[in-house]
Formats: structure tokens, sequence, C-alpha cells
């Protein structure tokens, strides 16, 4: 068996098994009695779909992105399409890992040590960089996945803000143009 796939049944199953200690965390602090293992063995599967389905589908659009660069520049190498997958989904949980975190608390510490508030550029720079070493280093340990240099996992970087931005703005677009209509 491949070692991809043992890392993503892994995280499934911690998936199913946080699940199952949220559920018990929830009724105890509710003082509430625990759902019996019938409500488990249909509430935990039904809430690993709600999370699981939004993951896949954004995990198909990052390997569809991480592919362009394997096509175009040369940066990422990828042996298989499962080492894609597997790149794809980790590179997706660690965004989401550091986004909800790590940056906050980076954030929090940077703003006690200088006690000032900083622009959102520098937010901006910080947030570049920590994700291009996401990228490096998963690039690094994934089996059947290479990356060029440090810079390479930079652009990439760099490119996804970029797009990223683009999307914001095209939502911000988008509600300022729904927001008149209404007013008409």
């Amino acid at each position: 068996m491949n070692i991809n796939f043992i890392m993503i049944i892994a995280l499934l199953l911690l998936l199913l098994v946080g699940l199952n200690l949220t559920i018990n965390y929830i009724a105890r602090r509710d003082k509430e009695e625990a759902p019996p293992l019938q409500v488990k063995l249909w509430l935990i599967p039904v809430l690993s779909l709600l999370i699981i389905a939004p993951l896949s589908g954004f995990t198909l659009l990052y390997a569809a992105f991480f592919k362009t660069f394997e096509l175009t520049g040369k940066l990422l190498f990828f042996s298989s399409t499962d080492s894609i997958l597997t790149f794809s989904l980790t590179v997706l949980l660690g965004f989401l890992f550091f986004e909800t975190l790590v940056h906050p608390l980076l954030f929090a510490l940077i703003r006690y040590q200088f006690k000032k508030q900083f622009s959102i550029y520098t937010k901006q720079a910080v947030t570049i960089l920590v994700d291009s070493l996401i990228i490096y280093w998963f690039a690094s340990t994934i089996y059947g996945v290479g990356i060029k240099d440090f810079y390479a996992a930079l652009s990439i970087s760099v490119f996804y803000h970029i797009f990223q931005w683009i999307l914001m703005s095209a939502y911000k677009c988008y509600k300022i143009c729904k927001g008149s209509a209404f007013k008409k």
C-alpha cells in the first residue's frame, strides 16, 4: 500500500475520532447525556460528509492548480496522480490549520513584541512567507512530489495570493453591484 493512501486514511480516522470527541464534549458542556451509539453511527458519517465533500472538491481544485505549475513552469514534479491529490489535500489542510491557529498567534506575538499595529501589507507578506514554507515543507516531505527550490514555493504562494485577491475583489464588486441594484 502506498504511503500517500495510508496518510489519507489516517487523516480520515483522525476526523472521525475528532467528531466523536467533539460530540461528547458538546454533550458534557451542555450538561446533557451523550448520544447513544445508534445515533453516533449515523451522525458521525453525516457530519464527516459535510466536511469531506467540500474538502475533496477544493482538493481537486488545488490539484488542478498545482498540476498547472508542473506543466508550465516545471516548479513542481509529481510522480503520479495520487501524489498530486495527497499533496493538494495536505497543503489545503496546512493552509486551514495555519490560517485559523498559527497566523493569529504569530500576529499577536509580533504585535506584542513591537507594541504597534501592522499594516495589511505586512500581514500579507508574513502570510505569503508562511504559506511558502508550508508548500516547500510538504513538497519536500511527501513521497512522489519534488520542488525545484524555495523560490519556486514562494512564486507559487505569490501566484496563489494574487488569484485569491482577484477573487475577493470580484466578490466585493459583486456585492456592491448587487447592493446598488436593490436600491433602485
